[in-house]
């Protein structure tokens, strides 16, 4: 049922947001019911919205989402300019630990995934796509952002625990604050299970020039394997040059990045003062970068 009081603006929004079930075409009936609008209501209004470009018509009368409204969300956006300067890493990330790769920010409480890379033969299964959300308090990126953000966004999270999608997803607050200064600790975040029974998923944070979490590069393996523990340092060292890259004025080769941050990391482990970066690079740390991932909370 309608609400007699809300706004012209409000109804717009519902009508934008009835594709957001994985629907990429609906009637306008089906939009109806899902807003509660009245179905002549409806009708005009995405008349109007076909009229700005934000809707188009199919075929046989349908409506999908219309190519400006595509336009409007991805010029200029923050989200976007992100996405373009991590995907080389990630591409880079990719190609060496063969698994499903993703980019996600905050939304929230949700993680919002802003780019993924499938991967084929021996991969896990794919739990994401692009603009799909989770429950930051159920899964991995969550988990970085829950670590290493203000404690106001620590707060909201704890307080939006979802139902759970298997038995192994944490759902008490003091098992999720467990788990959370575990991440905080080793600077990975790892959810054996939350989403699905055979998918462990892993993500670090990727800093901005003040140190905080401006998005979480993660992966998806299956459950079980020796994989996390391996992966790890390609994906320390890909949030690594991903975060330089937001610091930088100019995008700095991947390939480069990663070679100079494992040789620094190699000889600082090996006992050899690691060199000073050159100036035109901060030098922030990446969080606890020499841990391994032996904190795994299994939850």
């Amino acid at each position: 049922m309608a609400d007699p009081g809300e706004t012209l603006v409000s109804r717009l929004v519902k009508i934008l947001s009835a594709f957001q079930g994985g629907e990429s075409v609906l009637t306008v009936a089906s939009i109806a019911r899902v807003t509660g609008i009245p179905v002549p209501s409806a009708h005009r209004l995405v008349n109007e919205l076909v009229r700005w470009g934000l809707l188009e018509r199919t075929p046989d009368r349908r409506v999908r989402i219309g190519l400006r409204l595509w336009e409007l969300a991805v010029r200029n956006s923050p989200q976007m300019r992100l996405r373009d300067r991590a995907l080389p890493y990630l591409e880079s990330l990719q190609g060496a630990v063969r698994q499903h790769t993703q980019l996600s920010v905050l939304g929230g409480t949700d993680v919002v995934y802003i780019e993924t890379l499938s991967a084929t033969e021996g991969a896990a299964v794919s739990i994401v796509k692009v603009a799909s959300r989770l429950p930051a308090a159920a899964c991995a990126p969550g988990m970085v952002f829950a670590a290493f953000s203000s404690p106001d966004v620590y707060d909201a999270i704890l307080s939006a625990i979802p139902r759970a999608f298997t038995p192994e997803t944490p759902r008490r607050p003091e098992q999720l604050r467990k788990i959370i200064d575990n991440v905080r600790a080793t600077g990975v975040a790892v959810a054996n299970g939350w989403i699905h029974p055979d998918v462990t998923g892993v993500a670090v944070p990727i800093r901005d020039a003040y140190g905080e979490p401006a998005a979480a590069l993660s992966i998806l393996v299956p459950r079980g394997s020796d994989l996390v523990e391996t992966c790890v340092p390609a994906l320390r060292a890909a949030a690594h040059g991903i975060s330089r890259s937001l610091r930088s004025e100019r995008p700095s080769d991947p390939q480069l990045n990663l070679l100079e941050y494992m040789v620094r990391q190699g000889t600082t482990q090996a006992g050899v003062p690691a060199s000073q970066p050159s100036v035109r690079h901060s030098s922030a740390s990446m969080g606890a970068q020499g841990s391994s991932a032996a904190g795994t909370d299994t939850a």
